[in-house]
């Protein structure tokens, strides 16, 4: 489209895209104090596993790189090109829960508190919401009442406490046009199943942990003793055990998320749709930081 509109070839176009290479150059003796990894779906062209890694700073949210592979060993040999000064001046680092990540974090940015992304965290409980309504679904069988309601109401379960409507009253197909708010519907759900309010009340409280920034709670959550969860939920509390340490750093730092660098990887998508995806990752990476704010303009400006 550029070759179009400038009445010239696509490859002149393309050379012009590689003459702005050189201003690109990573600075292997920087890196900001809080950092945010991210992986993204790149293709098999780039990389073994198909999924490449953005970097970005946590802060002002501008791209510092765009790297081929997500790999231990990949990663390892890209960082280790940084100067031992800049890994040192590392902070923090907010990331996801692939465990692989942790290793090579520890080793190479000795400074670095890792922070789980809360996001992700959340996740864990919502897919074993799901998970549990679909298992009660199925037990009851198709066409009962019971299977029709949770499969009407899926959003409500899933709902933050906070925001279900317990005033305005509604008649609802599923319960022979009776009135009743979003709470006494939430009820007559749980009536169907003891194991999905249980479920309901573990993610619940894990939503509150998040908007108060609570020990307490998130050691509530922990604490096996106190709960009897399904099956699906109790491998979400595993987890939460797991990255107990890096979730209490994200209360110290509650800005720090990976949500900006979420928002990347939707332009990333759009970027590779337009195009109809990329053979060249050089032009691919070029792209990018030509489409989005990085540390190399800002820096210019």
């Amino acid at each position: 489209e550029i070759a179009a509109d400038s009445f010239t070839s696509s490859n002149t176009i393309i050379r012009s895209l590689e003459s702005v290479e050189n201003n690109f150059k990573v600075n292997r003796n920087w890196l900001p104090s809080h950092l945010s990894l991210d992986d993204f779906k790149s293709g098999k062209r780039f990389s073994s596993s198909g999924m490449s890694m953005c970097l970005i700073n946590a802060v002002n949210h501008r791209i510092i790189d765009i790297i081929p592979e997500r790999n231990n060993k990949f990663l390892r040999n890209y960082f280790i090109q940084y100067s031992y000064k800049a890994r040192l001046s590392v902070m923090t680092i907010t990331v996801d829960l692939y465990a692989p990540y942790r290793s090579l974090i520890k080793e190479l940015f000795p400074n670095a508190f890792i922070i789980a992304d809360k996001f992700h965290v959340v996740t864990q409980a919502y897919t074993a919401m799901n998970k549990i309504r679909i298992r009660v679904m199925k037990e009851y069988g198709t066409g009962t009442h019971e299977y029709r309601a949770l499969k009407r109401f899926w959003k409500l379960l899933l709902k933050n406490q906070d925001d279900v409507d317990y005033h305005r009253y509604y008649p609802r197909i599923n319960f022979k046009y009776a009135e009743l708010s979003d709470s006494e519907v939430l009820d007559r759900l749980f009536d169907m199943s003891f194991e999905l309010k249980t479920a309901y009340e573990y993610y619940q409280l894990l939503l509150q942990m998040y908007r108060k920034n609570s020990r307490q709670l998130l050691n509530l959550l922990t604490d096996t003793s106190s709960w009897n969860l399904p099956p699906e939920m109790r491998q979400a509390l595993k987890t939460i055990k797991k990255h107990k340490s890096e979730i209490e750093n994200s209360f110290v730092l509650p800005r720090l998320t990976n949500g900006p660098i979420e928002g990347v990887n939707n332009h990333i998508k759009v970027i590779k749709r337009i195009a109809y995806g990329h053979n060249n990752f050089k032009h691919f990476r070029l792209r990018i930081l030509l489409s989005l704010k990085n540390n190399v303009i800002f820096f210019s400006t």
